[in-house]
């Protein structure tokens, strides 16, 4: 179900790393990944919170007001988007993330998308109108398409993932990967690292990489999906939270040295960037 809202703002401060504001187009996500604990930052939009996937508002005047603050705001960094996915389906109808880009980027401000959607590519003529000002980032848990079906189960697989950033990295647009959440048991295997780092090297891609976040209201969709992967009972070890602590220390000195060892250029966690980097999002020295 699809609820039209009109809205006070459309930026918002962003506590992430590199980026100066934040603009989520939607309140809510078709795609309604297991692992997402977005639903959690709905605000008073608890529908959207409560039937993840199933509920999203559409930010029908976003425009005007970003039209306005444009004039009025600092130029900075923008995520597209930090809590919902800019490309689902309904940005095919609405447009609010490409209307979006050409106002911040004729504007004068660097923009950051991040999706798991090849519709993307619908905005490439945008995208390379202002290649040094934007960059552009993918969510590839694994690059195996059936695999993490239960977590995503309304996202384009992995593959289309992929093939959408050849094509963006081809046109000299910054790229990058969002290797995340690796789950223990289901996608932290030698293989799914390497062929993510293969990925990254064919198409210049830095990688960011983080573990999974249990978060209260998470726990039973992601219980269930991953008991469909790896049975319950590795399931409940998964969501045990000092198990995942443990787990990433190792996972992360593993995924590191392979990141070496193919020359890529990998950043483990948002909570934890390097000591030097720049006002662009993963753009590290």
């Amino acid at each position: 179900m699809y609820v039209r809202i009109k809205v006070h703002s459309a930026l918002s401060k962003s506590l992430l790393p590199d980026l100066d504001y934040a603009l989520n187009p939607y309140v809510g996500c078709y795609h309604a990944c297991a692992y997402c604990y977005a639903r959690g930052y709905v605000g008073r939009y608890v529908d959207a919170g409560e039937h993840w996937g199933e509920v999203v508002y559409v930010k029908e005047n976003l425009i005007d007001v970003l039209r306005i603050e444009v004039k009025r705001f600092r130029v900075g960094v923008v995520g597209i988007s930090t809590i919902t996915d800019p490309y689902q389906p309904i940005e095919l109808k609405e447009e609010l993330t490409r209307r979006s880009l050409n106002v911040l980027l004729s504007s004068g401000f660097r923009v950051s998308v991040q999706t798991k959607s090849d519709l993307v590519l619908r905005d490439l003529d945008i995208l390379r109108r202002f290649k040094d000002r934007v960059d552009v980032g993918f969510t590839i848990t694994s690059p195996n398409d059936s695999l993490m079906r239960p977590l995503e189960p309304r996202s384009p697989i992995p593959s289309r993932r992929a093939e959408a950033l050849r094509r963006i990295s081809s046109e000299g647009i910054e790229t990058w990967i969002f290797y995340g959440p690796v789950i223990p048991y289901v996608n932290d295997g030698d293989d799914e690292v390497s062929e993510i780092l293969k990925l990254a090297k064919e198409t210049g891609s830095k990688v960011l990489i983080d573990k999974l976040h249990v978060k209260p209201w998470i726990v039973k969709s992601l219980g269930d999906a991953l008991s469909r992967i790896v049975g319950k009972e590795l399931a409940l070890r998964i969501l045990n939270r000092d198990f995942i602590s443990s787990w990433w220390s190792s996972f992360k000195r593993r995924v590191l040295k392979k990141c070496l060892d193919y020359g890529v250029k990998c950043y483990p966690q948002l909570a934890e960037p390097p000591p030097k980097y720049s006002k662009s999002l993963l753009d590290y020295t």
